[in-house]
């Protein structure tokens, strides 16, 4: 998958239309998807073994996000929101944005996305309050409760 920062390029003259068809948007959304699915973010980590040190690259789970999405598809955020407005575009965008919740709520709830993040990213953020005697209260989001997690 190219560098994000590769894909942005800039015309001082206006842009043109950067899709002509839902189709056309779909297709390149495909190929976000699929750079996010073949390029993991790869952890450097350490380890002990026999009494040598060796470093072992540990595979992590992408997020895919509309931030990552447009600097993809090099559009702005704004742009994307537009393209949301237009009738002919709405199916699509909002297929787009199905897959990225559902990719990102998954990957948390399999424990391999930061469960707390993503649950801000998606707007998660049923809270339960408990009353301790003496009038304290204690609050706990979703995201907490599910991985077992405390308000700080």
């Amino acid at each position: 998958m190219t560098k994000l920062y590769e894909k942005i390029t800039f015309n001082e003259e206006g842009r043109p239309r950067a899709f002509k068809t839902p189709a056309e948007m779909w297709e390149r959304a495909l190929e976000y998807f699929r750079g996010c699915e073949e390029n993991s973010i790869n952890e450097q980590k350490l380890f002990h073994n026999q009494g040598e040190i060796v470093s072992s690259s540990v595979p992590h789970m992408r997020a895919m996000t509309q931030a990552g999405l447009c600097a993809f598809l090099n559009i702005g955020v704004s742009t994307w929101h537009d393209y949301k407005k237009k009738a002919e575009f709405s199916e699509v965008t909002s297929a787009v944005e199905q897959v990225m919740y559902e990719q990102k709520f998954s990957g948390a709830a399999a424990g391999m996305l930061n469960a707390n993040i993503i649950a801000r990213d998606l707007g998660l953020s049923e809270k339960t309050e408990t009353e301790l005697s003496g009038g304290l209260k204690v609050e706990q989001s979703l995201a907490e409760r599910l991985t077992g997690g405390s308000k700080r």
